[in-house]
């Protein structure tokens, strides 16, 4: 599949040569639990160092929805303001008992990865993060 379209953008890779930095960004965006509103943003550090991004929020879903329905990916919400702040999903889980998702099933999350116009900074949808399943985290977890 060819990388998607950005301004300024480095050639494509020759196939072979691994993943591609939108994959590989992707990628980084479900390991470090990112927001899915910050996803299509992209980043950079701000002086000219690098830049990955922005990318095609269409391409961003087509990408996590691939992975979810993999069994790699979940969403998971933040607690209520005032409950502890896990600091990551293992915590949360334990502090949800187990539950991992707030959603009742998950054809919730897919409906959500599917349409990226839910994806805003706004309490709901907008605050849902990624995270990498179980079987996500096992070595042989296929990625790419």
């Amino acid at each position: 599949m060819a990388e998607p379209t950005r301004a300024g953008a480095a050639p494509a890779p020759v196939p072979g040569d691994g993943p591609s930095e939108f994959v590989e960004q992707m990628y980084l965006a479900v390991v470090e639990e990112h927001w899915l509103w910050e996803v299509p943003l992209g980043l950079s550090d701000g002086h000219g160092g690098y830049e990955h991004g922005p990318w095609d929020p269409a391409e961003c879903s087509r990408q996590l929805l691939a992975w979810f329905d993999a069994g790699l990916v979940e969403l998971y919400t933040d607690p209520p303001d005032d409950a502890p702040r896990p600091q990551n999903v293992a915590e949360w889980r334990a502090w949800h008992q187990g539950r991992y998702r707030v959603e009742d099933g998950p054809g919730i999350a897919r409906a959500v990865l599917a349409d990226p116009s839910r994806w805003t900074g706004s309490p709901g949808d907008g605050f849902l993060r990624l995270a990498p399943t179980d079987a996500g985290m096992a070595p042989d977890a296929a990625w790419v």
